[in-house]
């Protein structure tokens, strides 16, 4: 039907106007629902303790977390390889290859593929007394380079085994020098018995 010039679409529709206008219509409501799928975000998941302690950074030595004994912890020795840029982190997931090893373990991430267990004991007496239960043939010292076996690397300092599983030689190397260069000391302040005071005789 047209008036004068012009066809009223709205008095007369085509199969072909039809069949446009739902393909329309289809098309807008399948945007609209892409745009609202889009823009709904899943909720982060909810950091754990063990995830959190990971990303602190470790306490420096000499302060009221960490105070410097003369004696490894786990805290100076996250320090001290974080302060030699080797990117340590907690392995909240792993377990210690040494199970009859009775210090207390510390399992850390090295760089990106490198991985070091520590065990911390109470004093030195005791890590060469649990010292004597490993498999040195399976180990190889900073110097040797591993072979085809892939042995990790022993280190012994003071109160504490360290077991580092890398082929990095470099990273070896680094991670062995912080270690062997011994605990943080106490400071004279520190080490030094307070002294009575002593009331002046009149």
């Amino acid at each position: 039907m047209r008036d004068g010039d012009f066809r009223v679409r709205g008095k007369e529709i085509s199969r072909v106007e039809g069949l446009s206008d739902a393909v329309f219509g289809f098309a807008i409501t399948l945007l609209v629902a892409i745009t609202a799928c889009g823009d709904s975000k899943a909720p982060a998941p909810a950091a754990t303790p063990a995830s959190v302690a990971a990303a602190q950074p470790a306490a420096p030595p000499g302060s009221a977390e960490c105070p410097a004994t003369g004696l490894w912890a786990a805290c100076s020795l996250r320090y001290r390889l974080d302060r030699a840029g080797l990117a340590v982190s907690i392995d909240s997931g792993a377990k210690p290859q040494e199970k009859e090893l009775t210090g207390t373990p510390l399992l850390l991430k090295v760089g990106r593929a490198s991985r070091l267990e520590l065990h911390i004991y109470p004093d030195s007496a005791a890590r060469m007394a649990d010292a004597k239960k490993l498999d040195r043939s399976q180990l190889i010292s900073d110097a040797q380079t591993p072979t085809i076996k892939r042995e990790r690397t022993l280190i012994e300092s003071v109160n504490v085994i360290g077991l580092l599983t890398s082929i990095d030689d470099h990273l070896r190397e680094r991670v062995a020098d912080n270690i062997l260069a011994g605990p943080p000391q106490p400071t004279s302040a520190q080490a030094l018995p307070a002294q009575p005071i002593k009331a002046k005789s009149r």
